[in-house]
């Protein structure tokens, strides 16, 4: 039996079992390139994405590259492009280093940039409707414990009846194992990266929002929001320049969404991609909430709604704005009407004792009628005392009538209100920490827990998060679990694993060179 040509030319075969066979270039982008292939086992068109050399000669991001796409297979969603299977090309460049690609569903679409292309803003309802998509699947990504890190118009296929798909799930969190590329360039796309990625920092879900975000705006007005001559000065135009006003043509409740998702503080944005997709798909529900729900800070992550009699074991500090002061101020008032009463009530209950004591007669006179307001009066009891000023005498008797039964303000009886029936779990603030620490923030919203170990593939930290389900709205007392890894072992595994088939399809790269169309 002859073998199939390997390579990575038109006509070649990828893999050294001979199963896809390379036939056309589709694009060219700054970590790869994306061809049309043939799977020759199951008898259909795929897309797949073979990575640049750089990333071939370096033995940890292959490492972290075999995770990641496994990771990546695992997620189904509608607009999430699939992974069906990875792997490493033979080099035909002579260097004998073998590159590391995907295989992807193949996309009938053409990415967002070139519907960007001409400058020109997008209706805001078209525009709305493809970005709640785009953020639904990113919220998917995060509900698993996924962080895209490189969202861009590049990577949003758009299919002919409109629909969105994601492509290049855990390449750029692979990517990080290699930092700076030989040209010096920030890992990642410059125009579209989150100010904490651009100080190096761990990125979160809140960082492919602000991806979005950049995106959206794009979208709105034509023009990313910040433009610079170097790929350094754009991160640092994230970083400091104040994002610039959409224009009017965008309604104000859209705008008000749109400028959450780029706020320079990761807790003040939305925190995943479910909470922006909502956001989205109604603007104006949004912007009237935003003033009502303060946005956690980074040291405390976990959304959680309490009673006030009740507390977390490490209870959450947030960040509370101005408006949101105003706004929580109202509340209470909301919730509180009888505190004004109680303090009128106290006010007069004042007044009554400075009378007494500047004024108000012989104490010693067990007749001696006290001042009241009118219609009240004063009851004594021997074990009970019902004014500070009011001592009975040796011969007073037991009962003093006067008046009917005091009506001095005895303080409403307060009760705390009772506790919501449902607390908010946002699954992608819990990623990545300590699993004990997740473990005592969940009980003490009033959830039970179940802690599962997965395997370690050597490169994540031991007993730090990996995934927290189910996730949103969910009854209290209900059962919560997180997987979290365990101890890594003696040699990172990088055996990979087939992923199975999914709904989504694929085709992504920054700068598509033929055509842009991958089906």
């Amino acid at each position: 039996m002859t073998t199939p040509p390997t390579g990575t030319g038109p006509g070649s075969f990828v893999d050294d079992a001979g199963r896809y066979r390379l036939e056309s270039r589709i694009a060219t982008g700054g970590m790869g390139v994306v061809w049309r292939a043939t799977d020759t086992t199951l008898h259909r068109d795929v897309a797949i994405k073979v990575l640049k050399a750089e990333y071939a000669d370096n033995a940890d991001f292959r490492a972290r590259f075999a995770t990641e796409a496994q990771h990546a297979a695992a997620l189904h969603h509608p607009g999430i492009a699939s992974v069906y299977d990875f792997g490493e090309a033979h080099n035909d460049d002579g260097s004998g280093a073998p590159r590391p690609y995907l295989v992807m569903e193949l996309v009938d679409g053409r990415p967002l940039s070139d519907l960007l292309r001409a400058g020109q803003p997008l209706d805001p309802d078209a525009a709305r409707d493809l970005l709640a998509q785009a953020a639904a699947a990113l919220g998917a990504a995060h509900a698993a414990g996924i962080v895209h890190r490189d969202v861009k118009p590049a990577n949003l296929l758009v299919t002919p009846d409109r629909r969105i798909k994601i492509t290049d799930f855990g390449i750029a969190r692979a990517s990080d194992t290699v930092g700076l590329t030989q040209t010096g360039q920030v890992m990642g796309t410059p125009q579209y990266l989150s100010p904490e990625q651009a100080r190096g920092e761990v990125a979160t879900p809140a960082s492919d929002v602000y991806s979005l975000g950049v995106v959206a705006f794009e979208c709105l007005t034509g023009h990313r929001p910040f433009q610079a001559d170097t790929p350094v000065a754009t991160a640092l135009a994230h970083l400091r320049e104040p994002v610039p006003e959409l224009p009017d043509s965008v309604p104000p409740a859209l705008a008000h969404v749109v400028r959450r998702a780029l706020e320079k503080d990761p807790a003040a944005r939305y925190p995943d991609g479910t909470a922006f997709a909502a956001a989205l798909r109604d603007p104006a529900a949004a912007d009237e909430q935003a003033t009502r729900v303060a946005p956690l800070t980074s040291t405390a992550e976990q959304t959680q709604v309490l009673s006030t009699g009740a507390a977390p074991l490490a209870p959450p500090t947030r960040g509370t704005s101005l408006a949101d002061a105003d706004e929580q101020g109202e509340e209470k008032k909301r919730r509180f009407p009888w505190v004004p009463v109680l303090a009128v009530l106290l006010l007069v209950a004042l007044g009554i004792l400075l009378f007494v004591l500047l004024g108000g007669g012989d104490d010693e006179d067990p007749t001696d009628e006290r001042p009241t307001r009118p219609g009240t009066s004063v009851t004594r009891e021997p074990n009970r005392t019902s004014s500070p000023t009011e001592r009975p005498s040796p011969t007073q008797t037991e009962t003093t009538t006067s008046a009917p039964p005091t009506t001095s303000a005895p303080p409403p009886t307060t009760s705390a209100p009772p506790a919501p029936d449902t607390v908010e779990v946002v699954a992608g603030t819990y990623i990545g920490r300590n699993v004990r620490e997740v473990e005592s923030a969940l009980r003490g919203l009033g959830l039970e827990v179940t802690l599962v170990e997965i395997d370690n593939p050597g490169d994540r930290s031991e007993g730090t998060v990996e995934s927290v389900s189910p996730s949103g709205d969910v009854e209290r007392g209900s059962l919560i679990t997180v997987r979290y890894w365990g101890a890594p072992p003696a040699t990172p595994t990088q055996t990979p694993r087939t992923p199975s088939s999914s709904a989504p399809t694929d085709d992504d790269t920054p700068e598509p060179s033929e055509g842009g169309t991958t089906g």
